[in-house]
């Protein structure tokens, strides 16, 4: 199991608006996650190598993970635009045992509460502003990779 899979878990049991978790949303958090991370602990939570593409931060390992969890499912479904839309959720009502979540280090999932809290309240347009807000997004090169630990400590560094 990767870290990315608990993640995912935790995110699809505990974000109040599960719905909303689409391919899109649920990697963006998880990009949030090891942001945070980065500038809190100077590390990431996952071992994710991010890459600044066209739609700011994206990469497919957030995609693969929850399509080889066996406690997660990919359902298709339609957006109020009409368009349609791959939502991460779990595959059945599972507790924070069944889910292994206490894997995650308390730090972690303070973290992820922090993104959680953070993102709950956002509709999409607002959501993708807070994404593309922070330093990597604002100061980076679109089609790079973003070593997020040093960019938290030239964050830091520029006051």
């Amino acid at each position: 199991m990767s870290k990315v899979q608990y993640v995912l878990r935790y995110y699809a049991l505990y974000y109040p608006h599960s719905h909303e978790l689409s391919k899109t949303r649920i990697t963006k958090m998880v990009y949030l996650a090891d942001w945070f991370s980065a500038k809190e602990y100077n590390s990431q939570i996952t071992n994710i190598k991010w890459y600044f593409d066209h739609y700011g931060p994206y990469v497919s390992d957030v995609y693969d993970a929850a399509v080889k969890d066996s406690k997660l499912v990919i359902r298709q479904e339609v957006s109020v635009y009409g368009f349609p839309k791959e939502i991460i959720a779990l595959r059945k009502q599972y507790n924070k045992e069944q889910l292994n979540l206490y894997l995650l280090s308390d730090r972690e999932t303070k973290i992820l509460d922090k993104v959680i809290e953070e993102t709950r309240n956002l509709y999409w347009s607002d959501f993708i502003n807070y994404v593309y807000d922070t330093y990597p997004i604002k100061t980076q090169k679109r089609y790079s990779y973003l070593n997020l630990v040093e960019l938290a400590r030239q964050e830091r560094e520029s006051g």
